[in-house]
């Protein structure tokens, strides 16, 4: 029994899970250029909070230097402690605010900017990997799982690094700040708050694994929702047409439903962490009243140390607060992490490469010899695969759907490796030659025909340096072009999303003379006629004859009036050639190519 790839990925994903030293490791290459703005960044938050642990000590300054000897003493007057003392005293206040104020500037700006430096890098480097990836990979991890890594996913961890990593030192700094000056001020007190920090740190260690778990669950859910969401805008079409709106609808809205779930989870988690900890600043705030009360009146404690203390517990219960909603933060965003680490842990395509042989410069000859190939075990796509081709000659491929046509692409372009057997280019063997050589010297026209955003010359132009306009222009004009300086800009045509606004003919010519323009030695056509009307396929074989002259060419084919010029026809039937042979001789024989000649002349 066949299984669905996507099911089986989604319990792959929720089942790995890698540890925080884990992802520190991976993720340190990423933030290594930058450690030491995150260092300065730190010592700016270390110095913000110093001032926010000085305000209270200053605030019993006031109260126990200055305000309580004026209401409370008879006789003594605001002369009497020293108006220049308490002025001096409010410029010093002032003076610590704003600088308290500049420096928390200077500290989001360097944190922001250090986040996003670290976040393009991050991206930049997913991406890049990404089109390193083996296709397997890509045949068994929809696009908008992937699209939710490069999105959502990295948009997570910028939170991390510009609101969550810093901060949190800043909070257990200023928790044990305070924890150290409320015992410096007075030690009885400070220990009987003290009884609720263990009770806070056990909450938070319990409460962040089920986060965690939480927020690896909805992550999951969103990747499957952006799945569904892109299946169904890339077949608007086809669900229009076939009225298969509600179904759709109703598989979109369980998905979301799910999500829902989950995120509901993770709220009611939060909610109870959140209540919980403000009832631990009651109880603590009704601890310092009752206790620092009788110790004011026992002369134990000034009302300035008392007031202090008072700040101070606010002051301590608010980073819990912060710890808490950046500890959510935290865990979304480590639950983002361990996606895209894993994406980067998955190995490159092999690239070979070989010291002792020289570059590839020319494909003169190709021979595939006895290939067998599978893309699973025990279930065979080609059997026993013979036949050689040179140059100036072109070979056809026809034969049903899932015949194995395509899978003889793939092996030749070095996206996968036969089982046994072996490909030979110019009498060397394939494996053994560095497959960006191969490559370099090759030409893919495809069935869908893929033009990306951009200038017409930027679509069509080889390599990354943009070649001279006259050998663009020519390209155009060899692939029978015209159209793109009749009706549009010529090489300045803006292309958008899927071709726009080129028609199905139009964009593989566009096609055609992007492999003009790269000028390969083999060429290779994959059902390059499809979809098109008489019009727009004669223009395309027309321009095709133009691009194979003087060099190998394979064609892949439906229509068998599209290879019959070929020098020689394969005959594909469950990965085994059936027939072998020209146009002519194949019809002679009058075997299945024969009766497919009949039928599509039917």
């Amino acid at each position: 029994m066949k299984t669905d790839p996507q099911a089986t990925i989604a319990v792959e994903e929720k089942e790995i899970t890698l540890n925080n030293l884990t992802l520190l490791k991976a993720l340190w290459p990423f933030i290594k250029p930058y450690a030491w703005m995150l260092c300065l960044t730190t010592l700016l938050v270390f110095a913000v909070t110093f001032f926010e642990l000085v305000m209270p000590l200053l605030t019993q300054k006031a109260f126990d230097g200055f305000i309580l000897p004026v209401g409370l003493e008879p006789g003594v007057t605001l002369a009497g402690v020293k108006i220049t003392s308490f002025t001096r005293f409010c410029l010093i206040f002032g003076a610590i605010t704003c600088t308290a104020f500049v420096i928390d500037f200077c500290q989001s700006m360097f944190m922001e900017y250090t986040g996003q430096k670290i976040i393009l890098r991050l991206r930049t480097a997913l991406f890049a990997h990404m089109t390193e990836l083996p296709v397997a990979y890509y045949d068994k991890n929809s696009s908008g799982r992937l699209v939710s890594r490069v999105a959502g996913d990295i948009e997570n961890m910028n939170e991390m690094f510009t609101s969550v990593l810093v901060f949190i030192f800043k909070d257990l700094a200023l928790l044990i700040g305070i924890l150290v000056v409320m015992f410096f001020l007075n030690v009885r007190m400070a220990a009987t708050i003290s009884l609720v920090v263990p009770v806070i740190i056990i909450s938070v260690l319990v409460f962040s694994k089920i986060l965690r778990n939480a927020f690896r669950t909805i992550r999951q859910k969103i990747a499957e929702i952006n799945h569904s969401f892109s299946e169904g805008i890339t077949g608007v079409k086809i669900i229009q047409t076939t009225s298969s709106k509600g179904r759709f609808v109703e598989r979109f809205k369980q998905l979301n439903q799910a999500h829902f779930t989950a995120a509901m989870f993770q709220i009611k988690i939060f909610a109870m962490f959140m209540p919980f900890i403000g009832f631990l600043s009651v109880i603590s705030i009704a601890l310092i009243l009752w206790t620092g009360s009788f110790a004011v009146m026992d002369h134990t404690l000034t009302l300035g140390q008392l007031v202090a203390f008072l700040s101070y517990i606010k002051l301590f219960f608010r980073p819990l607060r912060d710890l808490s909603e950046k500890f959510n933060l935290l865990q979304n965003a480590l639950a983002s992490a361990e996606r895209i680490i894993l994406v980067l842990q998955q190995p490159k395509a092999k690239k070979r490469t070989t010291k002792t042989r020289s570059p590839l410069k020319n494909i003169d000859r190709i021979k595939f010899e006895t290939i067998n190939f599978s893309y699973t075990p025990k279930e065979p796509v080609l059997k026993q695969i013979n036949f050689s081709l040179e140059k100036g000659k072109s070979i056809g491929i026809v034969g049903q759907t899932g015949s194995g046509k395509s899978s003889i692409i793939n092996l030749l372009t070095g996206f996968y490796q036969p089982d046994s057997g072996q490909i030979l280019i110019n009498g060397i063997p394939h494996n053994s030659m560095n497959i960006k050589d191969i490559r370099s010297r090759t030409a893919l026209v495809m069935q869908d025909p893929v033009l990306f955003s951009g200038t017409v010359r930027e679509n069509i132009t080889p390599r990354k340096n943009l070649s001279a306009d006259v050998v663009l222009e020519s390209a155009l004009k060899k692939a029978n072009c015209h159209f793109l300086f009749e009706k549009f800009a010529g090489l300045d045509t803006q292309i958008r999303e899927g071709g726009r606004p080129l028609s199905s003919g139009e964009k593989q010519l566009v096609c055609i003379a992007r492999a003009f323009a790269f000028d390969p030695d083999l060429i290779i056509f994959d059902e390059a006629t499809s979809y098109m009307d008489s019009q727009s396929e004669q223009k395309v074989h027309d321009a095709m004859k133009k691009l194979m002259a003087g060099r190998l060419s394979i064609i892949i084919a439906h229509r068998l009036s599209t290879i019959r010029e070929c020098d020689q026809i394969l005959l594909l039937r469950e990965g085994i050639i059936r027939e072998q042979g020209s146009h002519m001789k194949l019809v002679d024989i009058k075997g299945e190519y024969y009766h497919l000649l009949e039928k599509e002349m039917i």
